[in-house]
């Protein structure tokens, strides 16, 4: 059971190079590739220009309303022997929030953060940065079970002051999901992996290890939204909530990676109404670690790999895909273990490559179609 715990969660730190921006408009969905029984790796494609490379296990990324591109890193753990939820693993500070700004500008603005290295490149740290005027949220993601240093947080969302770095707000996640354990599981651990920001102000946040989304706000603190109840049939592999959007009619789009074993076409994306009634689902996805909603309603999703196979998640074949009820366009493929996606203030569509089981500075931000 431990697989539907985001076993992907990826690989080592970063120094950024920042490369020319592409201004682009969004590609033309092309025809989806014919279904195969098994699917495997592929070769690699010929990617565009990077505008931030060197990144050590990237995950989602979010643009600030100045243009400011920043980008959740988890690091690559560290040196400390710890306990995880599962077993001893190697921590460290050396995950952070880093950005690049509209001229190219490279900086860190959240160092230090906790990374976690459960072995075979499961890395666990940082997931998923929001940014408001004042603030930035952060998704501190599944982590040592004590402190390895003070102040050092896992399992929670925070909201930093920018001004101060003072830490506003600590969510805890692992208390919420100690006390009520919404999915059933045997397994009370959390591990909040992606926020997203109602306008009324509610914050959303997908708990991917509790198998639920929650909402907070600073009157009513946290509770439950939606949840998935745990199984272990293959047949019916857990949901497993990866990724959250906030469609522009107010509807919550969750995306799921599903549960080992990964099958293809086995992820999807559910609609729900602001109270949380399901209102649509969009199937026959692969392990989707991300989504996003664009201002008019079109659906994009991110999927890290079309299957798992004997050596894991088979390589190259991540791909950005157009989502419409009942159809699913390509929109760039042959990607090797795409994570996160985000559109400029321009329109522009870029995700993050590259992004697990590779050697330090791997990881990229590219744009989304052309070269």
């Amino acid at each position: 059971m431990r697989r539907k715990l985001l076993l992907f969660m990826m690989i080592t730190l970063f120094s950024l190079s920042f490369t020319a921006v592409f201004a682009q408009d969004t590609p033309q969905s092309t025809d989806e590739p014919a279904a195969t029984e098994e699917p495997s790796g592929g070769e690699a494609t010929v990617l565009p220009s990077a505008i931030a490379s060197g990144l050590n296990n990237p995950r989602h990324i979010f643009f600030g309303s100045d243009g400011t591109l920043y980008i959740a890193e988890a690091g690559q753990g560290g040196d400390i022997e710890a306990q995880g939820p599962f077993g001893p693993v190697k921590a460290g500070q050396t995950a952070q929030i880093s950005t690049v700004a509209p001229d190219g500008t490279q900086s860190v603005v959240v160092p230090n953060l906790v990374s976690m290295d459960g072995g075979f490149g499961q890395i666990e740290g940082p997931t998923s940065i929001l940014v408001t005027d004042d603030s930035y949220w952060i998704t501190l993601g599944m982590g040592t079970q004590e402190p390895i240093a003070d102040g050092a947080l896992t399992m929670a969302v925070v909201q930093i002051d920018k001004a101060s770095g003072e830490i506003k707000q600590n969510i805890d996640m692992s208390a919420f999901e100690l006390e009520n354990n919404p999915d059933s599981s045997q397994e009370k651990v959390s591990n909040p992996a992606d926020l997203a920001l109602g306008a009324d102000g509610t914050l959303y946040i997908a708990d991917a290890s509790g198998n639920t989304v929650l909402t907070w706000t600073a009157d009513t603190g946290l509770q439950l939204f939606a949840s998935w109840p745990v199984t272990d049939s293959p047949e019916d592999p857990q949901s497993v909530p990866t990724s959250l959007a906030i469609g522009p009619d107010g509807d919550v789009y969750v995306g799921f990676l599903s549960g080992f074993p990964f099958p293809y076409k086995g992820a999807r994306i559910e609609r729900l109404a602001p109270d949380g009634t399901l209102k649509e689902t969009y199937s026959d996805l692969t392990l989707v670690t991300d989504i996003l909603v664009t201002a008019d309603g079109t659906l994009y999703a991110v999927e890290l790999a079309n299957g798992f196979g004997d050596s894991g998640y088979n390589a190259n074949t991540g791909r950005v895909v157009k989502v419409v009820k009942g159809d699913i366009g390509v929109v760039l493929d042959g990607l090797n273990y795409p994570y996160g996606i985000a559109q400029d203030n321009d329109g522009n569509l870029f995700v993050t490559v590259d992004s697990a089981f590779l050697s330090p500075d791997s990881g990229k931000v590219i744009p989304v179609g052309g070269m």
